[in-house]
């Protein structure tokens, strides 16, 4: 078996199997984002990706699929071990996916280790009835688009902070369509005395159902799972009032004033594991 990097060429004429993650050619942006195929016989077997990602650079992505009938073969194992050597610099691997799923059980073969946990996503909207309004929330629209921004963005890194850092000028990445994704009238922001967004509820509505992210814009924010609450209960009211039944939730275990209130909204689904996987040793 030979490894080489995967090529427009292979990207034109791909398998059925392929569509199992997102491919792009090897170096598609720079030397930290690489891509590979093994071949056997002349035949593609498998392919694998590497890369980072603008708003966080401490972990490689990595993504492997190996043709269904060579699976449980070594083929996968034999990739993670090609893609180790192709790193620019010496991260480990990131991986996410269901806990139930095949990516994942291959993931912990290599030894990996959760690092983060999303419960299950799915929220009926009138469940919105478990959720206080507060008369501090105010729909996003009425407020400056910067101050929205700011706010954004300030969720983003303290969430992250303790288990997968931002880079720096993160803001740029995670705020990148934001104008033309963000619900503006059902997004709710949760104000200060002094005008500052404390707390937010995102809806982006590029996606079907639409998905809510929540938070304070600060680990340490006073009354913070109230404010959340209240950010909740608006955007899901201004959402049942559209007619839309399901929404999906954007969040961690770990997000403190989340949390709480999203078990309140009774979630149904999968449970998702975001797992740290190590780079082949003895290379």
């Amino acid at each position: 078996m030979e490894f080489r990097p995967l090529t427009e060429a292979d990207l034109a004429v791909t398998p059925d199997w392929f569509a199992g993650i997102e491919l792009r050619a090897d170096r598609w942006r720079d030397g930290h984002t690489r891509s590979a195929v093994a071949v056997d016989s002349g035949q593609v077997v498998a392919v694998g990706i590497i890369w980072t990602t603008p708003a966080h650079n401490d972990r490689y992505w990595i993504d492997i699929v190996v043709d269904p009938p060579r699976r449980r073969h070594g083929i996968g194992t034999a990739m993670h071990a090609h893609l180790s050597t192709l790193r620019a610099r010496d991260l480990p691997f990131f991986t996410r996916g269901y806990a139930d799923e095949a990516r994942i059980a291959f993931a912990y073969a290599l030894g990996a280790h959760a690092v983060q946990i999303v419960p299950p996503a799915d929220v009926a909207v009138e469940h919105r009835s478990a959720l206080r309004a507060d008369a501090r929330v105010v729909a996003a629209s009425t407020v400056p688009f910067a101050q929205v921004l700011q706010a954004h963005a300030a969720m983003y890194e303290w969430i992250h902070r303790s288990w997968s850092p931002v880079s720096a000028g993160f803001e740029d990445a995670v705020n990148v369509g934001l104008d033309e994704d963000l619900d503006h009238e059902a997004s709710a922001l949760a104000l200060d005395v002094d005008g500052r967004v404390a707390a937010l509820a995102a809806v982006y509505r590029d996606s079907d159902p639409p998905v809510v992210c929540a938070e304070t814009t600060g680990p340490d924010q006073v009354d913070g799972e109230r404010l959340v609450e209240g950010c909740l209960r608006f955007a899901l009211d201004v959402l049942a009032v559209r007619g839309v039944e399901r929404v999906e939730f954007d969040g961690h275990v770990s997000d403190p004033h989340l949390l709480p209130n999203w078990a309140k909204l009774a979630p149904a689904g999968r449970w998702f594991l975001l797992v740290e996987v190590p780079p082949a040793t003895g290379l």
